[in-house]
């Protein structure tokens, strides 16, 4: 027997709350996104992924975004447009950067915010 990944499994774990909040059968989903029973059954215990096309679906009828459905945390920022050629530098240079060197970067960023002031 395959085992599950940690991504299906969130991914099975929030379509289930989702089903029960909308008081909704794995079966009316099915049938909602073109599926079948089966397929939803696989998605919900965390056996498989459901293909793009059927995640979007599932998304719409289920009134839920793909951040949410797969439990991705979302962070907003206002400035979302770069504004200049610097701070396009300055996100590209985090870009390129492993996830504890972002965590540095953050922190001496932070530093030298403090000086500056």
């Amino acid at each position: 027997m395959e085992k599950s990944s940690e991504i299906n499994r969130i991914l099975g774990a929030t379509i289930r709350e989702r089903l029960e909040q909308k008081e909704m059968t794995q079966n009316e989903l099915a049938e909602a996104v073109g599926s079948t029973q089966r397929s939803i059954s696989s998605y919900v215990t965390g056996k498989t992924q459901p293909p793009l096309d059927i995640l979007k679906s599932i998304c719409s009828v289920l009134e839920i975004s793909i951040d949410q459905i797969l439990m991705l945390p979302v962070y907003h920022y206002p400035y979302r447009i770069v504004k200049d050629k610097d701070e396009l530098e300055l996100l590209e240079c985090l870009q390129g950067l492993n996830v504890a060197n972002k965590k540095e970067f953050v922190r001496v960023t932070k530093q030298m915010r403090k000086l500056m002031k």
